[in-house]
């Protein structure tokens, strides 16, 4: 991002909000650096009998590598020194209490504002920034970092590639797959179904592993003294992240935009329907609403029992941690926009704005993502930045959004730019 662009995001003294730089070259280098050597040790102990295991392996985890490293190149992760700080020492304390060695694990902090955290089975626990949307104090976050902590103890993701390179290349699996291929009719749908029944398997297994590392990342949790309630109203929001909090409607549209002559059309709302109902069949399928962190009903019963009621609502919330969770709605923002993600920061920025057009912060926010928008719609390249028309994964909210992107006149647009340029 440019530094004009950036610039514009920096000291909006009177909403007390500065943007974090994501993009520091040296702390860019450095990541780069340091995982090319952990990824050349952990691949010289890939070791297996079986020649056709030992090349699915190297080629999953060369995969798995090139991804996390161009996830580095692409500024993904954030380089605050004081936000780092904090969590490495969050991290500390957990293994320190629990008698872990603290040498192979690290935590990074991405930009990602999906309301996530993940661990990637070399020691790396990675906390996505849309998490502090969420955690309502310390010990919310906390917990998730033990509960991470836990699938790195357990080895989840190295048992579970080695598991799925022994399936893939099981002499089951390959009689199926051969006689598929002998099939006249219908290969089609019976790759389909044998696809389904592995990844079936692998679901299965992925929910208990959540489960196992529930277990013992509750067990490391306690250890650290905070509030077991804490772990419990954490997977309940995790339950709900997919869900959807807020929308815009038409009105909400016409009481931003409508100003200075310029009329919110109701063509410009309007689908295309012999372009999207195809998909409306489909609609009832999503029986299983597998996320990264599935099943959260029946973890949180698993903990329950081990509640102390008598806590009450006591959690540890220091001003460390309300620092970063002061900014954090504006600052997610900002890293949608730093990641080129302009339609969903302009979304997510449109819905804040609503209940307050008087706040400075979130009309730049706005006015910088028309722009790019606009130039995007320019230039024919709009799908880039902009999510498509989806009836099974986006909400009827969003979609009458992508459909207002799209519809809307480009001088009518300008119009709207004009009107949120300060």
């Amino acid at each position: 991002m440019g530094a004009l662009l950036l610039n514009a995001f920096l000291g909006f003294s009177q909403q007390n909000f500065t943007a974090i730089d994501t993009m520091f070259a040296s702390c860019k280098v450095d990541l780069n650096q340091e995982y090319k050597k952990k990824f050349e040790t952990i691949n010289k102990t890939i070791a297996t009998k079986n020649p056709k295991e030992r090349t699915i392996l190297k080629e999953i985890y060369s995969e798995i590598q090139e991804s996390f490293l161009e996830k580095i190149e692409s500024n993904d992760f954030m380089c605050s020194s004081d936000i780092n700080h904090y969590l490495q020492g969050l991290m500390a304390e957990i293994l320190m209490k629990n008698n872990i060695t603290a040498q192979e694990y690290k935590i990074l902090l991405s930009k990602n504002s999906e309301i996530n955290a993940y661990n990637t089975g070399d020691g790396t626990v990675v906390i996505n920034y849309g998490l502090f949307l969420a955690v309502e104090n310390e010990d919310e976050l906390v917990f998730v970092i033990c509960h991470e902590i836990g699938h790195q103890h357990l080895n989840h993701v190295k048992t579970e590639i080695e598991s799925f390179t022994r399936l893939s290349t099981s002499e089951d699996i390959i009689a199926k797959i051969k006689e598929i291929k002998k099939q006249k009719y219908g290969r089609a749908t019976k790759a389909t179904d044998l696809m389904k029944n592995i990844r079936y398997q692998n679901y299965s297994k992925r929910r208990k592993k959540e489960i196992e590392a529930d277990s013992i990342g509750f067990a490391f949790y306690k250890k650290t003294l905070r509030n077991p309630k804490a772990a419990i109203n954490i997977l309940a929001k995790l339950n709900d992240a997919d869900l959807e909090s807020d929308s815009l409607t038409v009105a909400d549209y016409k009481k931003i935009f409508e100003k200075n002559g310029f009329i919110a059309k109701q063509k410009y709302f309007d689908e295309e329907k012999s372009l999207f109902s195809k998909y409306d069949y489909n609609k009832e399928m999503k029986i299983d609403s597998l996320k990264s962190h599935p099943d959260c009903t029946t973890r949180i019963k698993l903990i329950e029992k081990y509640n102390d009621k008598s806590l009450g609502e006591n959690f540890n919330s220091p001003q460390s941690f309300l620092e970063i969770k002061k900014n954090t709605t504006y600052q997610n923002l900002f890293n949608l926009f730093s990641s080129e993600r302009y339609g969903i920061s302009l979304y997510e920025a449109l819905k804040l704005y609503k209940y307050n057009d008087q706040d400075a912060v979130l009309k730049k926010i706005i006015y910088l993502n028309l722009l790019k928008i606009y130039d995007s719609r320019v230039n024919y390249t709009i799908n880039r930045y902009v999510p498509s028309h989806d009836n099974l994964v986006n909400s009827a909210s969003l979609n009458r959004f992508v459909s207002y992107i799209n519809n809307i006149k480009l001088n009518d647009f300008q119009t709207i730019i004009n009107n949120f340029k300060s």
